[in-house]
């Protein structure tokens, strides 16, 4: 009894969590049905295309907007608990992305021809469509994260994902329309601005060294999304490059599926990140060495297990989900597999280094892995064929992780030690 008790308080304490979790878990898993859906309605040559169209749409997103996006999660949540408000962030970091968005627009509409070409479809005023309606998803996003309203975080893209997953079901569609019901879905979300608290926002304040210091931090992370975009999509330029649309398809198939269950990784750093930093600000060392030596312990534990059975059941999973013409993904996805399982491993390590402003080095550490990613993806696809870049992944993610490792670990150690004794 006293057991199972244990059990329930356990459970009960991460409840906002769990829950959270489960939430973000459903849209992973949306995200995995539509993928199915798609796949099985599009031909393997189609889904190459549509795959080559979603990294020219990871191409814009990154450098319209994702780059300034964490400025108000990292910097909201430490005006909110000086404040009460997020006033500051929220006008700095408007002022941030319009800019950026000027001229991620004005390069778009000049390179539009090239794009389509590149692409093989018109599709250049869609994926600008795209963008604007993505900003405002991500601000409400990381609005609600910021404010610790995690549930209403998750709970828009969970809207977004159902919304697709009935269009795609009720609709016919090649690539240009699954463009267009994604950006149809999307902007759905929008009517969650009603639940912005407006004491959070107030009238335009500017605020010079708040801003400089968000200009700061926002242009390192343009610096390492650079890096995070050729990580996600370095490898679908190299396989276009030496191969073709089917084998891009085929090596997608793996990595969308990878790529859905590595994400989950990152549900971690976007639940944590308020409280982590605020436990940094305030030098509440019990609270860290509890995140990083008992909560880490049983996320990571979870997720080990999670992934070995995953490695374990692949070539049903694959072909069960993708059918017999995607057999050739089965051993790309197993060592992908190997890459999510390190990824739940190193985004601890992120966390880290955000909250200790120590995103210079974080950004550099990415911009290694992708470079790294990018120069293995072109000596492994000529050695070991469409397996290539997925071990040039993975690799790449270890080397990474060895090198966060040994910086963080000894730094975290020695400043709960060097508290404690304080005490």
């Amino acid at each position: 009894m006293v057991s199972v008790n244990k059990y329930i308080q356990f459970f009960y304490k991460r409840k906002t969590f769990i829950f959270y979790f489960v939430m973000r878990a459903l849209v992973m898993l949306l995200s995995l049905i539509t993928n199915i859906i798609i796949v099985r309605k599009l031909s393997v040559n189609d889904f190459g295309i549509f795959s080559i169209a979603n990294m020219l749409i990871g191409l814009i997103t990154t450098f319209g907007f994702s780059w300034s996006s964490s400025s108000i999660l990292y910097y909201g949540s430490r005006e909110k608990s000086i404040s009460g408000s997020i006033n500051k962030t929220f006008w700095a970091r408007n002022i941030i992305i319009i800019a950026s968005l000027l001229v991620t627009t004005v390069l778009f509409i000049l390179l539009r021809n090239q794009i389509n070409e590149y692409v093989g479809l018109n599709v250049s005023f869609l994926i600008l469509c795209w963008l604007y309606v993505m900003v405002v998803e991500d601000y409400l996003i990381q609005y609600f994260l910021t404010v610790k309203k995690q549930v209403t975080s998750s709970m828009l893209s969970f809207t977004a994902k159902v919304v697709y997953l009935i269009t795609i079901i009720v609709f016919h569609f090649d690539v240009q329309a699954l463009i267009m019901l994604n950006i149809l879905s999307h902007a759905t979300v929008l009517v969650y601005i009603l639940k912005i608290n407006s004491r959070d926002i107030d009238k335009f304040e500017f605020d010079k060294s708040w801003f400089k210091e968000i200009l700061n931090f926002s242009l390192w992370q343009l610096f390492g999304f650079s890096g995070l975009y050729l990580i996600n999509f370095g490898d679908t330029a190299v396989i276009k490059y030496f191969m073709t649309n089917e084998e891009v398809g085929i090596y997608n198939a793996a990595y969308k599926l990878f790529n859905a269950i590595a994400s989950f990784a990152f549900i971690v750093s976007s639940f944590y990140a308020g409280a982590v930093t605020e436990y940094f600000a305030n030098n509440k060392v019990l609270k860290i060495r509890k995140f990083f030596y008992k909560e880490r312990l049983v996320i990571t534990g979870l997720s080990t297990a999670m992934h070995v059975i995953v490695i374990l059941f692949s070539k049903q999973i694959i072909l069960t989900l993708y059918g017999e013409a995607y057999r050739g993904s089965i051993m790309i996805f197993n060592v992908l597999m190997i890459g999510s399982m390190l990824r739940y491993f190193s985004v601890f390590y992120m966390l880290y280094y955000n909250t200790n402003k120590k995103y210079k080095l974080q950004q550099s550490i990415n911009i290694l892995r992708a470079v790294l990613n990018i120069v293995l993806d072109v000596i492994f696809i000529n050695l070991f064929g469409l397996i290539g870049p997925a071990i040039a992944t993975t690799l790449s993610i270890f080397v990474t992780l060895l090198i966060s490792y040994i910086y963080c670990e000894k730094r975290i150690q020695s400043l709960i030690k060097g508290e404690l004794e304080k005490v």
